[in-house]
Parts: structure tokens; sequence; C-alpha cells
């Protein structure tokens, strides 16, 4: 599910980049910046719409083979 954000994720997602821990991990603060540019944010719980079986035999072992996640 696409949801706008609001000021007040706009404000988090700031902070959270700015965080030590977050601050020089290239990773992190390419994906905090393209939810800041498209102004949205996506809810996990929009794949459950799918179903639950999609989400645990095919959305989350294909990303765990392709290691597509952020460190």
């Amino acid at each position: 599910m696409q949801i706008e954000l609001n000021e007040n994720d706009k404000k988090r997602a700031r902070e959270i980049a700015a965080y030590p821990w977050f601050k020089d991990h290239r990773g992190w603060q390419k994906e905090i910046q393209r939810m800041m540019d498209n102004g949205f944010k996506m809810e996990v719980e929009s794949l459950i719409t799918k179903n639950i079986s999609y989400v645990t035999e095919e959305y989350v072992p294909e990303r765990l083979q392709k290691k597509d996640w952020l460190d």
C-alpha cells in the first residue's frame, strides 16, 4: 500500500538519516532519499493483500536468495 509522506514522516526520515549508524551507510541513505524523493512510503502489510502464502513462500524466499535487503 502506497501512503503519502506527511510532515512527521519527513522529519523522522531526516532524523534517521542523521543517526551515526546510518549516516555513513550508503545503502540506507539511498533508500531514505528515494523515499523522500518519491514522497510516499510503502507498508509491508500491503503484501498480505496477496495472501500470506505469497509472502512466506515467494516474496521472502526470493529476497533471501537474491540477498535483496539493506545491511
